[in-house]
């Protein structure tokens, strides 16, 4: 479905693709990894599942703030078809393309892609602050 104004949610999760491998250069690593940059928050990133043309990634960002949580994403990456999508945040997950309104779930009618774009803003702004994977950083 397209909203009007908007760019298709497939050109979102090819954007994030792209942006994805800016910040994670090697997606060939196979365990746990760490990135800092300085005097930031440390970014955590986990590899959960690996498959022949997938990659389930789980990245932590360790905000040590009392108010605001640290960040949980999980995001399904499709190498063969260069796109990234959000499978969860903050472990809330099932994100359907679009909800009606209201729903029981209290879900945003265009969810999905709200948290698709904030993958988006967070993966250009770590990519800007410095944040970078590298297998050499092994936790």
């Amino acid at each position: 479905m397209l909203i009007a104004g908007k760019k298709p949610l497939m050109k979102v999760y090819e954007d994030n693709y792209q942006a994805l491998v800016r910040l994670v250069p090697d997606m060939e690593v196979s365990t746990a990894i760490l990135s800092a940059s300085d005097a930031l928050p440390d970014l955590h990133m986990e590899v959960l599942e690996r498959g022949k043309y997938t990659l389930t990634l789980a990245f932590l960002h360790v905000l040590d703030d009392q108010i605001v949580p640290d960040m949980y994403l999980k995001v399904k990456v499709y190498n063969d078809a260069q796109v990234a999508e959000v499978l969860t945040y903050q472990n809330k997950t099932g994100f359907a393309r679009i909800y009606t309104y209201p729903n029981n779930n209290i879900r945003y009618p265009i969810e999905k892609r709200r948290v698709n774009l904030f993958f988006s803003e967070w993966l250009a702004y770590c990519t800007s602050r410095g944040y970078r994977f590298a297998f050499s950083a092994a936790v």
